[in-house]
């Protein structure tokens, strides 16, 4: 591949994806989350609710409280974390799907661009490959039919 595009300020290429997948990924963790607490706590939930001896369920207490001073503000933490983290990844998806869509838009108009770039650690490369052959396909086919230009002679390489 190319030289890679220079990095642009992040910003969100398509928000309704991007988020969409966010919120996804943080309603799996939560699930699966609050199917982990269900397993850990459950021996003792079934302490304090048939035990009668106070010194049998101080220690079921006891763990109820670790569980609200400790673990959820961690649970908190982490859950901003993950969304954040899936909005990051999701540009290195996004920005490709964009540029690709840019591309195709510009090849219906009967312009063929000479160069497809991705930033660097974008996902689909190899996409990014087989798109510029296709355009210098194309390109090849109109030039020998004698029609226009060819090639789009600069192209603009950046996600928008």
């Amino acid at each position: 591949m190319k030289a890679a595009v220079k990095r642009q300020k992040f910003r969100l290429v398509d928000k309704q994806y991007q988020f969409g997948l966010a919120w996804r990924m943080l309603g799996a963790f939560l699930l699966f989350f609050f199917l982990g607490i269900i397993l850990v706590f459950a021996p003792s939930v079934f302490r304090l609710l048939t035990g009668v001896d106070l010194a049998e369920l101080e220690p079921a207490s006891q763990e109820f409280l670790i569980l609200h001073h400790r673990i959820w503000p961690a649970v908190l933490f982490v859950l901003i974390g993950m969304f954040l983290y899936t909005l990051w990844f999701s540009h290195r998806i996004a920005g490709p799907i964009f540029r690709i869509n840019s591309v195709l838009q510009t090849m219906l108009k009967g312009e063929y661009p000479n160069r497809v770039a991705f930033r660097k650690g974008d996902h689909f490369h190899p996409t990014a490959e087989l798109l510029e052959a296709l355009s210098r396909q194309l390109a090849g086919k109109r030039e020998k039919e004698g029609g226009g230009k060819p090639f789009l002679h600069d192209p603009s390489g950046e996600t928008k």
